[in-house]
This record gives C-alpha cells, sequence and structure tokens, in this order.
C-alpha cells in the first residue's frame, strides 16, 4: 500500500521500507519500546537521539531513530504514531528510518491501555486523519489487539509477575532477569543479567564533529565506511591497570586536572602506560529496558574476544618496520612525557614491551588482528540477530550513567547444562 498525502511523503507499509532506501516517506506505527540516548561532552556540546522499535500489521519489529529532542519527549511505549517526512536508509544489511530537518509525527492512540479498553470503531472517530491513513490505522489497531498477548514489552505493570529471584546479601553479586531491575538498584553492588548489544557511544573522537556529523560518535553508523579508521578513534595511550586515557586527541599528554594523576589500581600509584582501549558506552537491552554500560580497557579486551588494542593498532599500522618503529617512537614519545609529569614510574612503558614481544612472536605475524576486531565489531553491532549475552557490571549509585554508574566487568556466552550426560 503505497499512497501520497498531501505533500507529505507517501505512506508506506514497514514491509516496503526496503524499496525506499534513501526516500522521504511517512509511517504508521505501533511503539513497542522508547529508548532515549544522551550524553552531555566534556567540551560542553551534547548528542541527543531517541531510538523507538516499532512494528505495524505488516513487519512486527522496525527501528527508528529520533534526533530532535522535542520529538523524543513526545514517545511513549505503547503509543500509535503516524511518522511524517522521516527517511529510510540502509547500515550495512539493516533497514531503518531516522528523522530529518522537516520530519514531524501525530500521536493517534494514547495512551496504551486505550488500545485494549476501546473498540475499534471508537479508537477511529478519536482520529482526524484523511481516508487512506485511516485504513492503515484501523489494520494497526486490530493488529495491536490480536497481538497485545505477545507484546509484553508495554507497561511496567507486565514485568511484576516475571521476577522470581530473592534479594542476596548485599556482598554477594545479584542475579537479575531484567534490566529494569538493575535499574532500580539502590545499593551499589555487581550485578549479574542477561542483555543484547545495541550500540556502542564514543564520546571522545579524533575528529572535529559538526552537530550534522555527531551521530558518527555511534559506531554503528561509521562500521560500513570503506575508509574505515575506528582503531584511531578506539584505541590511544593509557593505563593498562586503571583504563584511563593519558594522552589528549592531539597526541599530546592530557592536563593534569583532566585525568587521574594517580592510578588507583596500582600498589605504588604510577600508571602503566601502554596501548589501551578508549573508555565507550556500550548500550545493552533486553525486554524490559536499555542499559549504558562503561567499558574500559580490561572489560573491553573481553568483549573484543581477548584482542589486545595493541595487537589490533599494530595491524592496522601496518606490519613493516617503518611502520613499527613509527608507532614505538609514538609511545615512548609520550610515555616520556608522562614521566616528566610523574604520571608513570619509568620509561620503558608495557607499550614498548609489548612490541618487543610481537616482533619474537613470528607466529603471529600472518595474523590480522585488526581485521578479526572489525569483524567482531559488525557482528556485534547486528542488532536484533544476535542472542543475549551474560554480563556482569558493578553498580555504584553515588555516580550518574555518564560517569560509570553501571561499569562492566565481564561478559560471557550464557549456556544450559546438557542433561542428557547426567548420570
Amino acid at each position: 500500500m503505497t499512497s501520497a498525502i498531501g505533500w507529505y511523503g507517501p505512506l508506506v507499509d514497514l514491509c516496503k521500507t526496503d524499496h525506499h532506501i534513501g526516500d522521504i516517506v511517512q509511517l504508521l506505527v505501533f511503539v513497542h519500546r522508547s529508548t532515549p540516548v544522551q550524553y552531555k561532552l566534556s567540551k560542553g556540546g551534547e548528542v541527543i537521539r531517541t531510538d523507538i522499535q516499532v512494528g505495524d500489521d505488516t513487519l512486527p519489529f522496525f527501528s527508528v531513530s529520533l534526533w530532535k529532542k522535542q520529538m523524543g519527549t513526545m514517545v511513549v511505549a505503547g503509543d500509535v504514531l503516524l511518522l511524517q517526512n522521516v527517511k529510510i536508509i540502509k547500515f550495512g544489511h539493516a533497514v531503518e528510518a531516522r528523522t530529518v530537518e522537516w520530519s514531524s509525527l501525530v500521536r493517534l492512540v494514547h495512551p496504551y491501555e486505550s488500545l485494549l479498553s476501546k473498540g475499534v470503531g471508537e479508537l477511529i472517530d478519536e482520529s482526524q486523519v484523511g481516508k487512506t491513513t485511516l485504513e492503515k490505522l484501523c489494520k494497526v489497531i486490530k493488529w495491536v489487539q490480536r497481538a497485545r498477548s505477545a507484546l509484553h514489552t508495554t507497561g511496567s505493570h507486565s514485568f511484576a509477575q516475571l521476577r522470581n529471584w530473592k534479594l542476596p546479601k548485599q556482598s554477594e553479586s545479584q542475579n537479575l532477569l531484567l534490566l529494569s531491575e538493575v535499574l532500580g538498584l539502590s545499593n551499589s553492588c555487581n550485578a549479574i543479567f542477561n542483555a543484547s548489544i545495541g550500540e556502542i557511544f564514543l564520546p571522545f573522537t579524533r575528529r572535529a564533529l559538526d552537530d550534522s556529523n555527531k551521530e558518527k560518535m555511534f559506531v554503528s553508523r561509521t562500521i560500513e565506511d570503506k575508509d574505515n579508521s575506528l582503531a584511531e578513534d578506539f584505541i590511544c595511550i593509557g593505563c593498562q591497570l586503571c583504563g584511563s586515557p593519558l594522552v589528549s586527541e592531539n597526541r599530546s599528554i592530557c592536563k593534569q586536572d583532566n585525568i587521574s594523576l594517580y592510578c588507583p589500581k596500582s600498589l605504588n600509584h604510577l600508571h602503566a602506560v601502554t596501548l589501551i582501549y578508549r573508555p565507550f558506552m556500550l548500550y545493552v537491552w533486553d525486554e524490559s529496558e536499555y542499559l549504558p554500560l562503561l567499558v574500559r580497557n580490561k572489560a573491553a579486551v573481553v568483549l573484543f574476544g581477548n584482542i589486545r588494542a595493541e595487537r589490533v593498532y599494530s595491524c592496522y599500522r601496518g606490519q613493516n618496520h617503518s611502520q613499527n618503529a613509527n608507532q614505538t617512537y609514538f609511545c615512548r614519545e609520550n610515555n616520556n612525557e608522562a614521566v616528566k609529569k610523574g604520571l608513570v614510574g619509568s620509561c620503558s612503558s608495557d607499550a614498548d614491551k609489548s612490541l618487543e614481544i610481537k616482533k619474537k612472536n613470528n607466529h603471529n605475524k600472518n595474523i590480522n588482528f585488526h581485521l578479526i576486531w572489525l569483524v567482531l565489531l559488525k557482528m556485534m553491532l547486528q542488532q536484533g540477530k544476535n542472542s543475549p549475552l551474560k554480563f556482569e557490571a558493578t553498580v555504584n549509585t553515588s555516580l550518574d550513567t555518564e560517569h560509570g554508574k553501571f561499569e562492566m566487568l565481564s561478559v560471557s556466552v550464557p549456556c544450559s547444562r546438557n542433561k542428557l550426560f547426567s548420570g
């Protein structure tokens, strides 16, 4: 079904969006979930995006990115919306919609309870829209009412019956079923939960981005670039113990008020300098909520299949002697500056040692760790196609989400014991 409505784009079914890549269209959808994404950067800038998962009578799940703050605040899970003038885009194999400057939305059904308590005729009578839109609205309402038992992600009241855990002692890790329960913790502890990976956000990049390009800080938006230089964004000089970056974007030592002068993880309080993964935010989700996890170097190594940052960077820069020499010089130069400022203990950094060890390990010289790392990133960001993973994270209730309230410790693949071989 495709028809022109006034000066707006055509109203299209979600199952036909792949035929409208690059087009401006209208979508009439039911909202499963609304996920606001907000970060305030150290330079004073702000990146705001609201991701909503929607569906209609032709396709149950579809992603839309709202890049207008005021528009995101209008969306509530359970609403039926008419999204006007949104652009259909494709990232890799995933087709989704995003708002543009002239996008708008109309809430046709709100709140969600009215979908369950009112009949189709009554709901349609309350909507002042055109004939074609009215026909589509009728189909979506009937679909929601038929499938309402499966749409259990809407409304906080539907989660209470899923709880079957007992509150353990504060000193123990809390095994939780839902992210909504992790978000509701009032005491600091370790939490274990299952969740799917949705997005990776890099709050600091080596590139100066204007407002129109800030979405490139979301890795899913840049992972498919042919000229891929993500290693430059992910990897920096830092402390392998505490995971703190020790260089600024222009590869000079940061001001001491921007980084920790002493390493809290070191016995002598001195940083152990090496190439590390820059701290980033990992968005995970389940059927109840989303959660932003701060990921530092040690946890990032686990997330990336135990591939250390120096291996990725070495392969990225190339295997010839001159490039490795440049990398070694880069590490030593920054390390010497760090020594002068009292941030590290000696001029022989762990980065130098790791490079020397790599030269001796001839069995690794033909392994392209950078390519393997990129493949892992791409697989990780296949939103909606991967099974949930088991995460362990620290919950520090004295912090906010932007400064590590939820910090990832480890991740693994959950498995169940096979009873076929039990005696």
